[in-house]
């Protein structure tokens, strides 16, 4: 039996044969499309995952601050506040007790000093960062310090300039007689006071330090200010006047006159019952009868209509 055979010529395989390598630039291009398109989708949900997850960082904060500002009252029968030995509540080392304009470390204790045995920090010294006080929002990061000073980025508050100490943090350091406030006197409801509000540190590192003598402005804010602290922003722009709580801007020092947030809907309160609740930039010129809602909110004791629904 005669064997058969296939003979191919030059000896070349049949072309049904031949094995084909890489992509055609057609292909490599619908792939890098489709990569970049991907991509596109995911970022800004991976960026809306990480700005979600510093949001409920700023609230645990708030959380906690107004859960020691409960434990401080417990302890003292008052809500922390602004004052000056020998007032207060805490001494640092051996050092003897102060004068009004003393600014020698922990002579001016302000209300974040006097809450710092409540959230396990203790004798920390002014120019250091409490990581509890600071929001990771902020692009200066939660522990942006300046070399004499720590900042906060969470405020006491009041309705407005001609009204300081009408909230429930106050600052008794210039009166010549010690001031607090009780549970008993918040008679607007500890539901609808606001106790802490958040408000980032000045544009250029001159307000907003959490412990200093300099200003009641560093860490007590009017819920609805003035053009004051600063007068004018960048480029000689003068700053609104009034100072409604709204986005602000950290380049922008005429942000820090009133209330903001490093958030972009609106910032995170802590009321005086000790939820945590947000409030959209869009309540921050909302009428609430003779006053503006944020103003109300801000007064512990002035009877005003607060709707249910801010």
């Amino acid at each position: 039996m005669q064997r058969s055979s296939v003979t191919f010529r030059n000896n070349q395989r049949p072309a049904q044969s031949r094995m084909r390598a890489g992509f055609t630039i057609i292909e490599l291009l619908t792939v890098i499309a489709i990569i970049s398109l991907l991509l596109a989708l995911l970022l800004p949900a991976v960026q809306s995952v990480r700005e979600n997850a510093r949001i409920v960082q700023c609230k645990n904060n708030l959380k906690n601050m107004g859960l020691a500002c409960h434990n401080f009252h417990d302890t003292y029968g008052y809500f922390p506040r602004n004052t000056i030995r020998p007032r207060g509540t805490t001494q640092i080392d051996t050092e003897p007790e102060g004068n009004l304009w003393n600014w020698h470390s922990g002579t001016y204790e302000t209300w974040h000093r006097e809450i710092l045995p409540f959230v396990e920090h203790d004798g920390v010294r002014v120019q250091d960062a409490v990581p509890i006080f600071g929001c990771p929002s902020d692009p200066r990061g939660p522990t942006y310090t300046v070399p004499d000073y720590g900042f906060t980025w969470y405020v006491g508050v009041y309705s407005n300039p001609d009204t300081l100490n009408n909230g429930v943090i106050v600052d008794d350091s210039d009166l010549r007689s010690k001031f607090t406030v009780s549970m008993d006197r918040i008679t607007d409801g500890t539901s609808q006071t606001i106790l802490i509000a958040e408000r980032p540190p000045a544009a250029d590192g001159n307000f907003g330090w959490w412990d200093s003598r300099c200003c009641t402005e560093d860490n007590i804010s009017p819920s609805k200010g003035t053009n004051r602290p600063f007068s004018s922003g960048r480029h000689g722009r003068h700053c609104p006047d009034p100072a409604y709580y709204g986005p602000g801007e950290y380049t922008d020092r005429c942000s820090f006159n009133g209330l903001w947030s490093p958030h972009a809907a609106g910032g995170n309160f802590c009321m005086t019952d000790g939820s945590v609740r947000p409030i959209s930039y869009a309540m921050g010129q909302v009428s609430a009868g003779n006053t503006t809602l944020m103003e109300a909110l801000a007064s512990r004791a002035d009877a005003e209509l607060v709707p249910g629904d801010f």
